[in-house]
């Protein structure tokens, strides 16, 4: 792991990726609810609560790696008053338990109507299967299986993704099931966790994001230079 990072912030759907790390991971892991991923407003403002609570722990211009892909543009606008920020330049965190872009790209192209989990997804209940129990409690047997099959009627394929992480055969019973419910072709991937491990390393495209007091600083150097040097703008 990159000595640089003292701390990360991550979402609980890399929970088992980061543990097969925890020999080389040596700092604190503050954990991020993962079903806010589907609110990407609440999934913010919970970012920044992590943030804040980083900030009371660490030295100014500590580095502090967010450990999530920017789900809906969860991302979009966060900062620190005092610490750097990287997270890796991704809208999405099926790539990285995937192993690479690259492979989720290929799946994409082969078979884009794939809907994909994993042991954490399914744990959290955000699930075909799991969500369609919460539609039918809501709107009745009836109508909430409706709903359930309108919010998944575009995918083709329900695939687990396995990076060796997990026992899962549980799940295995659990996507069958859902299948059958939905009436979806089943498929498993391999998964790979060298994109954990260039994350962590810091050695894959990396989006960095100055503290708030070093980019105003930096502006009113700006902002200066020009006064003197107005022929540079």
């Amino acid at each position: 792991m990159d000595n640089s990072i003292k701390l990360i912030i991550a979402c609980e759907a890399f929970k088992g990726e980061l543990e097969a790390f925890k020999d080389s991971i040596n700092v604190k892991i503050l954990w991020v609810e993962q079903a806010l991923h589907n609110v990407p407003d609440k999934l913010h403002i919970k970012i920044e609560e992590k943030i804040q609570e980083a900030e009371k722990i660490l030295i100014p211009g500590d580095i502090v790696l967010l450990f999530l892909g920017n789900c809906g543009g969860a991302l979009k606008g966060i900062s620190s008053k005092t610490l750097i920020l990287i997270y890796p330049d991704i809208d999405d965190c099926i790539p990285v338990i995937l192993g690479s872009m690259e492979r989720f790209k290929r799946i994409q192209a082969e078979r884009p109507g794939t809907f994909y989990l994993n042991k954490n997804w399914i744990d959290a209940g955000e699930d075909p299967l799991n969500s369609s129990k919460k539609y039918v409690e809501t709107y009745g047997e009836k109508k909430g299986w409706k709903v359930a099959k309108l919010m998944y009627k575009n995918y083709t394929n329900f695939s687990l993704i396995d990076n060796g992480c997990y026992a899962l055969e549980k799940y295995r019973i659990h996507v069958h099931e859902a299948c059958e419910k939905f009436e979806k072709i089943y498929s498993e991937e391999k998964g790979d966790l060298k994109f954990v491990e260039a994350i962590l390393n810091n050695q894959c495209p990396m989006v960095t994001i100055l503290p708030k007091s070093q980019k105003n600083d930096c502006e009113e150097s700006y902002k200066s230079r020009m006064a003197f040097f107005p022929e540079e703008i």
